[in-house]
């Protein structure tokens, strides 16, 4: 039989969950608030120069972003390797017959690459050959034959060109340093409250009997008497005697006895919690504001000559 009416529920009602679960989530919404703080600082310590203001019209001038400068050497024209034996010209000294428009030329020799297109006439003669492609190697025994016809004849002139270095300008690029850095846009991505109770209760009783008893016994008895004769000096045929008895008896018994009862009742509760908090933190996504700002500032990037 039970000694109270114990419920468990009543020390569930005593838990105070608005605090045990409600502060977490209250502190990951502060965390998350924070973050987005600390991104909007980090924009504008970071990004742009301090706002000034006119202390006579108290005017406000919002900062300018903050750009970061580099020099470097542009290639401007690129490095001519040199050339030997490159066909300059061709010229037709006697155009021939027979020959019909886009006719294939034919550039033989040492050298090696050169092409070139014919221009026919409706009678049917050669009138320009035009180089296409100068090629190199070539020299002075270089022949050009023009497919379909007769009679054409051409000489060929060749040149060299020297090396030609590259040529460089030095060039000073501006970059906002927004566009440089990561953006600290932190997001809370999931929040995970893990809440134990343990509760213990335990009833408990005593009882407790003591008895104690004792007996004593005793016997006591005596006796005692007392006796006398005489007859005087002279015989006589009368005699007197006495005699006197005396007897006593006692008994004792002694009985003790107690008897003791205790007993103790109640009860004993034990309490214990656990509180887990797990928390994913990842890099959250460009906010669409913040992305056509970097995409104007990168717009704003530009290379031009430093002049010297």
């Amino acid at each position: 039989m039970a000694i109270s009416n114990y419920a468990p529920g009543q020390e569930l009602s005593s838990i105070d969950f608005q605090s045990m679960i409600g502060g977490p989530l209250n502190a990951i919404v502060d965390a998350q608030a924070q973050a987005a703080l600390s991104t909007v600082d980090f924009i504008k310590a970071v990004g742009f120069t301090p706002d000034s203001e006119d202390e006579t019209t108290g005017v406000v001038t919002p900062g300018t972003p903050v750009y970061v400068s580099f020099k470097y050497p542009k290639m401007v024209a690129p490095y001519q390797a040199a050339v030997k034996g490159k066909i300059d010209s061709i010229s037709v000294s006697s155009g021939g017959s027979g020959y019909a428009a886009g006719a294939a030329v034919t550039i033989s020799g040492v050298g090696t690459g050169a092409t070139a297109t014919a221009t026919v006439n409706t009678s049917g003669a050669v009138t320009d050959i035009t180089v296409t492609s100068a090629g190199s190697g070539y020299d002075s025994s270089t022949t050009v034959t023009v497919a379909g016809g007769t009679g054409m004849a051409a000489s060929v002139t060749t040149e060299d060109d020297d090396a030609v270095p590259a040529v460089f300008d030095e060039m000073q690029l501006e970059v906002p340093i927004l566009t440089m850095l990561p953006i600290p846009f932190i997001r809370v991505e999931e929040g995970e409250i893990d809440f134990h109770a343990k509760i213990t209760s335990m009833e408990y009783a005593r009882v407790g009997s003591k008895f104690k008893g004792s007996t004593s016994f005793g016997y006591k008895s005596s006796t005692s008497g007392s006796a006398s004769t005489g007859t005087g000096g002279i015989t006589s045929l009368f005699a007197k005697a006495s005699a006197k008895v005396k007897y006593s008896s006692s008994v004792n018994f002694k009985v003790n006895a107690s008897y003791q009862r205790t007993s103790r009742q109640g009860s004993k509760v034990d309490k214990t919690y656990q509180l887990g908090i797990k928390i994913k933190i990842s890099q959250d996504e460009i906010p669409a504001g913040m992305e056509k700002l970097l995409g104007i500032l990168e717009d704003a990037i530009v290379a031009q000559p430093t002049g010297s």
